[in-house]
């Protein structure tokens, strides 16, 4: 069977180009991105809610609305230190760390929203 030819274009004399989008134009929460978070000097420190945002920022994504009292849980809890400066790493690898493994994380493609689901609550 005959695979399909990759279309291109020329762009340049050497130079050939892909006309297909690449995965993190197909998805963009498998970009792989560097983040640093700077907390604001009148707060007491920043929570994973803004950790969860910062790292969703730019992709068009954002957080399920309205917001559960177990998701409110999970935005208002301390960011821990480490995750002030994080990555490279992939951008749903990163929420999902942030969030913890006592949270599962969904994506609703349509509305473009990352929503929260402790884990024990998923499995009933």
């Amino acid at each position: 069977m005959l695979q399909a030819e990759p279309e291109v274009v020329h762009t340049a004399r050497y130079t050939l180009v892909s006309l297909s989008p690449y995965d993190a134009l197909r998805q963009p929460l498998h970009q792989i991105i560097h983040h640093t978070l700077l907390r604001h000097k009148k707060s007491s420190g920043l929570t994973r809610g803004d950790g969860l945002r910062a790292w969703l920022a730019g992709t068009g994504y954002g957080l399920c609305l309205p917001v559960s009292c177990d998701a409110r849980l999970l935005y208002s809890s301390p960011l821990p230190n480490i995750w002030r400066s994080a990555g490279p790493m992939r951008i749903d690898a990163a929420l999902q760390a942030i969030a913890g493994s006592a949270w599962i994380m969904t994506v609703e493609e349509v509305s473009r929203t990352v929503c929260f689901v402790p884990a024990d609550q998923r499995q009933n």
